[in-house]
């Protein structure tokens, strides 16, 4: 549900079940919501992936997406998507509204792809 609305409870008598409630709200995800606030991420398009601290094989390489995930996202936190958990916890604030444009990962602000070989370890 992208966002509560106390539903309006209309009383009909003269039907068998009284009360129809819902909030009118669709499944929705942080790539977007009624007041614009998204995932601006051409490459995460919405999904949280943490870094991938694991040990590399010899010889290994990782793309930054692999490696970096959302790493450096303003909306970024420990265990997940900041869009879909503090925005929706602070009841949609407008001061989210800062960050409109820039929720991406620092590799791809720096302008990597997600598959190209990690050679820029300073995100």
């Amino acid at each position: 549900m992208n966002r509560y609305e106390k539903p309006m409870i209309v009383p009909a008598g003269e039907l068998s079940e009284n009360v129809f409630a819902s909030s009118g709200a669709v499944a929705s995800d942080a790539n977007s919501n009624d007041n614009g606030i998204k995932c601006d991420s051409i490459y995460m398009k919405g999904v949280w992936q943490a870094p991938d601290y694991s040990q590399w094989a010899q010889g290994e390489s990782r793309g930054y997406k692999q490696q970096f995930g959302c790493l450096g996202c303003p909306a970024n936190t420990a265990n997940g998507c900041g869009l879909l958990t503090h925005y929706v916890d602070s009841n949609y604030a407008s001061s989210y509204e800062t960050d409109n444009g820039k929720r991406k990962p620092s590799w791809e602000k720096k302008g990597y792809l997600p598959d190209d070989a990690v050679t820029d370890w300073a995100m």
